[in-house]
């Protein structure tokens, strides 16, 4: 391949023509167009600054379901309670989960006498695991429904199945707690037409409008600095607009909150010449032409056959040069 012809945009999502930092648009005034309908743009990502501003907990994730029953008469199975939005330690996430439990129970049950001593959850960081366990004056039975939500099951360490807890029963999460649980942040574009790119990230493998993946290797509230100079050929044949908009790893929306913070980007679009122009530059190899043997015996067949034939023909004219002579001397000798 050869690049015929490069552009290098910089960008920054606050200076979009329409949108928001995690879905905006940028127009071109003047349109990219190929040079040759034969060849192909290509685009990569030299230098991203991307502000660690998403949060772990979102409004995709923040609600987790679950049932209570107690020894007191008291059960009901459609419970539900919600996350504040944000990022936390494991220390805060368990914490505001005791919170956020006990909030909707009072709602559900005005009379009931649990708080935040009956609650005896811990975090063990050698083994990277949790408990969850109750201890009261009566049975509580609760079952959290990490089957509807896989990402707090993430961040509490179990697998995407129902767990239950409570007074009776003692629960050990079953992998590692990971609060962090969104490791990378996809830049995608909804107008770029990819030849060959393919994802299975979020759902079955399909094709995919993913410029770069970017790895979050820092904290939140920090810079997350990525450079890329991996290219993806595109199919447009030209563009007067380029989109861009943010997801993560987790979501099914495929969308990424940013918080209302703005980053900014390098975007390298070349035009490459995927099959080179010879134009009379072929040089075709010429090496030394020998007919076949059956053509050189043919010849040679033929020759002979030529000068047999020439052989009976100069004889036939001597021979009839000779009788014509004796002829005329016949004629001379009767005179």
């Amino acid at each position: 391949m050869e690049i015929v012809k490069s552009y290098s945009l910089y960008f920054n999502t606050r200076q979009a023509n329409s949108g928001t930092s995690d879905n905006c648009t940028f127009l071109f005034p003047t349109p990219l167009i190929l040079t040759n309908s034969n060849n192909r743009f290509q685009i990569s990502t030299p230098m991203i600054e991307l502000p660690y501003s998403f949060s772990q907990i979102n409004a995709n994730n923040n609600l987790l379901s679950y049932n209570y029953s107690d020894s007191l008469g008291n059960s009901y199975t459609n419970g539900s309670f919600s996350f504040p939005i944000g990022n936390y330690n494991i220390n805060q996430l368990q914490t505001q989960f005791i919170e956020s439990l006990l909030t909707n129970i009072y709602v559900r049950i005005p009379s009931s006498t649990l708080s935040t001593s009956n609650f005896l959850i811990s975090y063990t960081s050698q083994s990277g695991l949790g408990t969850y366990y109750m201890m009261a004056g009566f049975t509580v039975t609760i079952v959290l429904k990490f089957s509807l939500n896989y990402v707090l099951g993430i961040m509490f360490g179990f697998s995407q199945t129902n767990q239950t807890f409570g007074t009776a029963v003692k629960l050990t999460s079953n992998q590692k707690i990971m609060v962090n649980p969104i490791t990378s942040v996809y830049l995608r574009s909804e107008n770029l037409k990819f030849q060959s790119n393919q994802e299975a990230v979020i759902s079955p493998m399909t094709n995919a409008d993913i410029i770069c993946k970017i790895p979050v290797t820092t904290l939140p509230n920090s810079i997350i600095y990525f450079r890329s100079d991996y290219p993806s050929i595109i199919s447009n044949n030209n563009l007067a607009s380029l989109n861009l908009y943010l997801s993560d790893n987790l979501s099914t929306t495929y969308t990424l909150n940013m918080g209302g913070v703005n980053y900014g980007i390098m975007v390298r679009i070349d035009e490459i010449q995927l099959k080179p122009v010879n134009s009379y530059q072929d040089i075709l190899p010429m090496g030394e032409l020998k007919p076949p043997k059956e053509l050189l015996n043919e010849r040679e067949n033929l020759l002979n056959e030529l000068i047999n034939k020439k052989k009976e023909l100069e004889k036939e004219i001597v021979d009839a040069q000779k009788k014509k002579l004796k002829s005329i001397e016949d004629v001379n000798a009767h005179i």
